[in-house]
């Protein structure tokens, strides 16, 4: 954790390294020059708001920054950075919080809202921007006692930087002044694409030319009978269809052995060398490091662990969208909530409610059209967050009057 930071330090001159966790408000004084307001609650968008606090620093050293949460402790600080608890939403707490701090700009990256706060800094004269890092959908949604409260909060915004079309049109019709919601994507740090070897990549398409392949991965003994079955009936209208199976870390590799053994089917072992011929009917990729090369392979992965929820570590859908494969999945979504509901309003996603139902979506999203134009909006949703920082921090930029950046 970032504890570096001293009253000292802050006091003088030059840019100070690291950053200070803070009971209240009044435990420090606040620093001199220019304070942003970051608001992030969840641990999950902690990474994210760093980097965007570092791309400010970068454009002014002098900025100070002011990390809220509703309880969660970041693991690290950035440079010049308080953290604190957000006190209760109660109008004495902001008003002292709000008068003690005096940021010079907001930013809410919850789809929570907590009107009397967003209402105080608002009458105080602080710029407000919510920005959207996948919940924002949420704040479209708040159930208050007193009628009006939603609209009249998101009215106090003056950018809302929304994460796709369904949630602008949810905003909007919450309340949100509509010249305010802009669509830029989400705000979210940048995915990486899994590696994968080249040449097994150039080996392994070869192998399998034109066969239809569907992807069943890191799924787990109990939905491997489920899987099997699903498959079976489906090659009854696509006899050349395949299945690569990856099993989920620490399961029993040999008992995925037996159940494909027992249903009398034509499979390959990778682990022992095995490769698809045309008569494969499945292939148990029991091998670590290469979901990079299954997902290039196969146009429609089931992810797995989303009907078990064995421990919630089923894998990140993004990493499927990202390399172009539509994701099937069933109710058990954590720890990957946000980004199923994303995936889902834009159309890049199948639910199944019970792996009865996992044919017949594998059947109708194998559809070579139907399949390019899934995978066109999943990469579209997983890839779009460089757009959203840069629109961020020129709309930040904007509002505490910074240079651009120089390009080096």
């Amino acid at each position: 954790m970032g504890f570096s930071l001293t009253l000292y330090q802050y006091l003088n001159p030059g840019r100070v390294r690291g950053g200070l966790h803070v009971d209240t408000a009044t435990a420090v004084p606040r620093p001199p020059g220019t304070l942003v307001w970051i608001h992030a609650p969840r641990r999950d968008d902690h990474g994210v708001v760093a980097e965007l606090m570092n791309r400010l620093n970068d454009r002014d050293p002098d900025l100070w920054f002011l990390l809220t949460t509703d309880g969660v402790i970041p693991q690290d600080l950035p440079d010049q950075c308080f953290h604190q608890v957000l006190p209760p939403d109660a109008r004495s707490a902001a008003s002292s919080f709000v008068e003690h701090w005096k940021p010079d700009a907001m930013v809410w990256v919850s789809g929570t809202l907590y009107p009397v706060f967003i209402n105080t800094a608002a009458s105080a004269g602080i710029p407000l921007m919510l920005v959207d890092t996948g919940a924002a959908y949420e704040a479209s949604g708040g159930k208050w006692y007193l009628p009006g409260l939603t609209r009249n909060t998101l009215q106090k915004f003056n950018a809302i930087l929304s994460g796709d079309e369904a949630t602008t049109l949810a905003l909007i019709s919450a309340g949100a002044r509509r010249n305010k919601v802009h669509t830029t994507g989400t705000l979210e740090l940048g995915i990486s694409a899994l590696p994968c070897n080249e040449a097994e990549w150039e080996m392994m398409t070869q192998l399998v030319a034109t066969r239809p392949i569907w992807l069943a991965a890191e799924i787990d003994q109990v939905e491997l009978g489920s899987v099997i079955a699903a498959h079976g009936q489906a090659m009854r209208r696509s006899h050349r269809l395949l299945l690569i199976i990856v099993p989920a870390g620490g399961e029993d590799l040999d008992a995925f052995t037996h159940a494909l053994e027992e249903q009398n089917l034509n499979f390959a072992r990778r682990s022992e060398g095995g490769e698809p011929d045309t008569q494969t009917q499945v292939y148990l990729a029991d091998t670590n490091g290469e979901m990079g090369l299954w997902y290039r392979l196969a146009p429609v992965a089931y992810i797995g662990q989303t009907h078990s929820g064995r421990n919630g570590t089923s894998p990140d859908p993004f990493e499927a969208a990202a390399l172009g494969s539509v994701v099937i999945h069933g109710p058990a979504l954590s720890p990957h909530q946000v980004a199923y509901n994303r995936l889902e309003r834009a159309g890049a996603s199948r639910f199944v409610a019970h792996l009865g139902e996992l044919a017949h979506a594998i059947e109708s999203v194998l559809s070579p059209d139907r399949a390019a134009m899934m995978a066109h909006a999943a990469w579209q949703i997983s890839t779009a967050g460089a757009e959203a920082m840069e629109e961020t921090l020129e709309t930040l930029a904007s509002v505490l009057d910074l240079q651009p950046e120089e390009i080096e």
